[in-house]
């Protein structure tokens, strides 16, 4: 491996977008033309769709030669048809926030502190608002956040 690939492999995993599964990647594209690269995968991805669309190669056999599942398949082109080539981008997973309480039940329930308790609190968001969150998670959100 050339240090100019060394340095292409290291920027695609810094970026997210470096193939994990680039053995399992079998087209003739990939295994015959240095020019492309199964360790990226916005190339092997985008590379799958071309093949079927333009070449009127079958879903099945060609997201197997390209290391992904015919489900994989329909999944990267609806991300591709919605946000072009930037939908081929692998996304960061997980969590992307608060899912139980929003900055508006914050404030809403810091208004009630002072005046009702905390469990007293929890219930009205529940009731109010549709919340449910304990009370230990009432105080983290109600804390204040120092500096430094």
């Amino acid at each position: 491996m050339t240090n100019q690939n060394t340095a292409r492999h290291e920027e695609l995993r810094r970026n997210g977008s470096f193939n994990h599964r680039a053995a399992a990647v079998r087209a003739g594209i990939f295994t015959e033309n240095p020019f492309f690269d199964a360790r990226d995968l916005v190339q092997v991805k985008y590379e799958m769709l071309r093949a079927v669309e333009q070449e009127d190669k079958d879903v099945s056999s060609t997201s197997g030669d390209f290391g992904f599942s015919r489900v994989s398949f329909y999944q990267i082109k609806k991300e591709f048809d919605e946000n072009g080539v930037a939908g081929l981008m692998p996304r960061k997973r997980g969590p992307k926030g608060s899912r139980k309480i929003t900055d508006g039940d914050v404030e809403y329930a810091r208004a009630l502190v002072g005046i009702y308790t905390k469990p007293q609190i929890v219930a009205m968001l529940k009731s109010q608002r549709g919340v449910e969150i304990s009370k230990r998670t009432l105080e983290r959100k109600l804390a204040v956040k120092k500096n430094g």
